[in-house]
């Protein structure tokens, strides 16, 4: 499995606190990102609905919402919800919406089909065909034109039909690594750093567990 990390704009509709519904541009077709790889149009199954995740992607935490995966153009979106009658999907709507623009956004996904080739002069990997695990709101990104579309308001939901409990939504991603698998790294932008807590913290927290123990 592996990850790209895209960071894009966000916009607001009136009294979007009201719905969890959203909008989001997650990746860009045909053009190189900065691993690479050149995911060419077709390669996200229009209709795949797929999680939204927490936080960095924080397997350990329960998913935010749910979206519907299409592509429009030159991109590709999500239709989502977060869930905001959970503690976990509420908290994730209201620190991306104050986020704002700055927030970037990743997808997990697994390679179906690939190829490599040239594109604009240079040596790529055409990403030919994925399978999306999810979406997630992360710090760091390294995509190319992306951006959180809108977050709907309930009136707009009322009145365009909105996403619904099938999660039609927004949200974007995008990759630490772009490898072939889970082992390209488990850090942020493939940094290749561990993900979870810092094994120096834990060291100290168990100095001083063992020195209470003793006094």
């Amino acid at each position: 499995m592996a990850q790209k990390v895209y960071k894009g704009q966000i916009k607001f509709r009136k009294d979007a606190d009201e719905t969890g519904e959203f909008r989001a541009e997650f990746a860009t077709l045909n053009v190189i990102d900065y691993d690479q790889d050149v995911t060419v149009p077709g390669a996200f199954q229009d209709g795949q609905e797929t999680l939204i995740e927490a936080w960095n992607h924080s397997y350990g935490v329960l998913p935010a919402g749910k979206g519907i995966i299409h592509e429009q153009g030159d991109k590709a979106i999500i239709d989502g919800r977060f869930f905001l009658d959970t503690q976990s999907g509420l908290e994730h709507y209201k620190t991306v919406k104050e986020i704002g623009a700055i927030q970037e956004w990743s997808y997990t996904f697994d390679i179906e089909e690939w190829s490599e080739g040239e594109f604009d002069g240079q040596d790529v990997r055409f990403l030919r065909r994925l399978d999306v695990w999810g979406v997630a709101p992360v710090q760091r990104g390294a995509g190319i034109d992306t951006r959180t579309t809108d977050i709907k308001a309930a009136k707009d939901s009322k009145d365009s039909g909105g996403a619904g409990d099938s999660g039609a939504g927004d949200s974007g991603g995008a990759a630490d690594s772009g490898g072939d698998g889970a082992g390209d790294g488990e850090g942020e932008a493939g940094d290749g750093k561990p993900s979870g807590r810092d094994p120096r913290d834990v060291q100290v927290e168990l100095d001083i567990l063992k020195l209470s123990m003793e006094v």
